[in-house]
């Protein structure tokens, strides 16, 4: 045997398996069954764990959301508490009326959700253009996460758009027409009367819903957005009941269980007297329309009447009107416009949400401070030349020679009061006017009042110094801008450096003037003085202040809050609460005797002589007011002949004061020619002249 043939029986003898193909298989395969058995062993431990957690461990807590997942609450909407005035007109309330809503019961059966709103888009918006298809799909967007809940599309709809839909019912599906209750606020006389006091509700926004988080409102709840309707809400909402319904997979209704009825909300009982609201507001209409026939630009005004006694409202009107029921469901462009982008706009209360120049209807208060300073005898006589004799000689009215206080008061003497100002000092001015509340908040609960401004000391060095500080810095940016633009363009060292010199030198002129503006814009100045004394300057003060101020005036001293709620009653007229009047100050600054000085000379103002005695020269009650021409201090008003605004303020009684009265129209020029037209209708009204006529 070869050496080869060993060498290749060796290698052949090692290549040889030990165990057949066949016998190698099958023990790969036992192999891999044993691994699947394995793993088919601890799926079934994994999953008989998980059943044993679900089924024993947390079987409340599956079983809980389970539930909330079947079961829905549908709300049923409460009907919102009626406001009525003082005599139980009602002034707003909810109606039942028709509305249509789009629900996904029983849509899958028939047509898709884009056909039903096709059709309801092309049938309701016949009628009002703005219910299209876009908009329809717009509502149906905002609640895509809650769909169980029908989606309100028109509220109020006519008998025919009712009968259309119910005629064309097995077309529609998912489209109901259901009855509920909308605001409403009904006619007085043949209109809607305090618009801006009432306020109007609507549909509730993304941040009042996380302001009011814990108020448990839901998306598309109505709410009240301003007036009364903000300012009660808690009281006239009422609370929701609701439905309990199962359903489906879908979100989509299938069976009803459980109904837990509504709670209505209360009643407010307002201070106001809707006859004399009524009377108010016709007169400012009636007025506002003769005026612009010579002073086109009277559009706007308002008024205010108030008990003197205890500071309620009993009237209160505030133009261009407001309709509250304009808020209701869709509002077009033109409508929004005259609300918010009009000139004037009539969505502001000018009652408490503009403050005016008083005019002469400051010189009261005026009066008033130079008796607080001991500086005043009722019958000291000044001489009036037809203008003040200090700088800046500012004109009177006339020539009045020498008059006394009540003739001062008559006729309006500018020269009078400028001198009485400068007895007084800024300083009693201030203390006064601010004793009887001007320049303060009345504490009104209606949000977004205006506070106004009266003008002192401080004021003016916090203005002053705000005033130097801005002027400054504004010459120093368009310095700073204009040598970078110098310097941009200089073409040598030689150019760039005159340029630096001059920036040096301007920048040491700034600041001169900058010392030389704090040296005098924080300083009052005796010309504010004089300015101010007659109602100009840079007073400013609400309707509502005015008329509280001489309601004060009028009842001795005491200043009331004024208000508008006398009572909120439950819906079986118990009264839960009942409005006491608050008196905010009694005013210590002036005695009992120098008030009822400054009350007789408000008086001689509608005697012979007087600016409003063409007013109540033949009215049976006596009167006691203060008529004004203001200057508006308004950018653009160029034209010093005609652009005033006419103010107005009356108490009456005289001898035993029960109300009292401030108006302004704005350039509506002559305040007895004015807003005093206001004020003898509504005060014929209260005295009951025109029953007696």
């Amino acid at each position: 045997m070869s050496k080869d043939y060993v060498e290749l029986s060796k290698k052949t003898v090692r290549e040889v398996p030990e165990e057949s193909p066949a016998v190698q298989r099958r023990k790969d395969l036992e192999k891999t069954l044993r691994f699947f058995a394995a793993m088919t062993f601890l799926v079934f431990i994994f999953l008989m764990s998980r059943l044993f957690y679900l089924q024993f461990v947390i079987t409340d807590d599956y079983q809980t959301t389970s539930e909330r997942n079947r079961l829905r609450l549908l709300p049923i909407v409460a009907m919102r508490g009626d406001i009525v005035d003082i005599n139980g007109v009602t002034l707003a309330t909810s109606i039942p009326v028709y509305s249509v809503y789009i629900t996904h019961l029983d849509a899958r059966y028939k047509e898709t959700e884009d056909e039903v709103v096709d059709k309801v888009a092309q049938i309701l918006g016949e009628n009002d253009p703005r219910i299209t298809k876009e908009y329809i799909q717009e509502q149906i967007d905002k609640r895509r996460f809650r769909l169980y809940e029908p989606i309100l599309i028109k509220s109020g709809l006519t008998d025919e758009e009712v009968a259309i839909l119910e005629e064309r019912r097995y077309e529609l599906p998912g489209v109901v027409v259901d009855k509920g209750p909308i605001r409403y606020y009904p006619p007085y006389m043949g209109s809607t009367v305090a618009g801006h006091a009432l306020g109007y509700v609507r549909e509730i926004s993304r941040e009042e819903m996380e302001r009011f988080s814990e108020e448990n409102y839901r998306l598309g709840d109505m709410i009240g957005k301003i007036g009364l309707e903000r300012a009660y809400e808690k009281y006239l909402r009422g609370t929701d009941g609701f439905q309990q319904v199962e359903v489906n997979a879908l979100n989509r209704p299938i069976q009803s269980h459980y109904t837990q009825n509504p709670e209505p909300g209360q009643r407010l009982v307002l201070t106001i007297d809707a006859r004399l609201q009524k009377r108010m507001e016709d007169a400012m209409d009636e007025t506002l329309e003769r005026l612009q026939k010579q002073f086109p630009k009277a559009q706007a005004g308002a008024a205010v009447m108030i008990d003197v006694h205890s500071g309620a409202i009993l009237a209160m009107t505030s133009r261009p009107e407001l309709d509250p029921n304009d808020f209701i469901g869709l509002m077009d462009q033109a409508t929004a416009d005259y609300y918010h982008n009009s000139n004037p706009p009539a969505f502001i209360n000018r009652v408490f949400q503009t403050a005016y120049p008083p005019g002469s209807t400051f010189k009261a208060i005026t009066a008033l401070g130079a008796l607080a300073a001991g500086r005043l005898d009722p019958r000291e006589k000044v001489t009036c030349t037809g203008a003040y004799w200090e700088k800046p000689y500012i004109r009177c009215t006339g020539v009045h020679g020498p008059v006394d206080l009540a003739q001062a008061m008559a006729t309006s003497c500018n020269v009078y009061f400028q001198e009485m100002g400068r007895r007084a000092t800024i300083d009693n001015i201030s203390l006064v006017a601010r004793e009887f509340g001007l320049g303060e908040e009345t504490g009104i609960i209606l949000p977004g009042e205006e506070i106004g401004l009266m003008p002192g000391r401080d004021w003016k060095r916090a203005w002053g110094n705000a005033y130097a500080l801005n002027r400054q810095r504004t010459r120093l940016n368009e310095l700073e801008k204009q040598t970078e633009e110098q310097l941009a363009l200089a073409q040598t060292e030689e150019e760039r450096r005159q340029i630096l010199e001059r920036d040096e030198r301007i920048r040491r002129v700034i600041e001169r003037d900058y010392q030389n503006d704090l040296n005098y814009w924080p300083y009052w100045q005796a010309f504010e003085t004089y300015n101010t004394s007659i109602g100009q300057g840079r007073n400013q003060y609400t309707v509502l202040q005015l008329a509280n101020y001489v309601a004060t005036l009028a009842n001795g001293g005491y200043r009331y809050e004024p208000y508008l709620v006398d009572r909120i009653e439950s819906t079986v007229d118990d009264v839960v609460h009942h409005i006491e009047p608050t008196m905010l100050h009694r005013v210590t600054s002036v005695s009992e005797e120098q008030m009822a000085a400054v009350r007789r000379s408000m008086l001689a103002v509608t005697e012979p002589r007087g600016t409003a005695y063409h007013l109540f020269h033949n009215f049976p009650v006596k009167v006691a007011a203060k008529t004004g021409t203001a200057e508006t201090g308004r950018v653009g008003d160029s034209n010093q002949n005609r652009d005033f605004h006419g103010v107005f303020v009356a108490f009456a009684p005289y001898d035993n004061p029960q109300v009292a009265f401030a108006g302004v129209i704005e350039y509506g020029y002559h305040g007895g020619s004015s807003a005093g037209m206001v004020a003898k209708a509504v005060f014929e009204e209260y005295f009951g002249r025109t029953q007696v006529e």
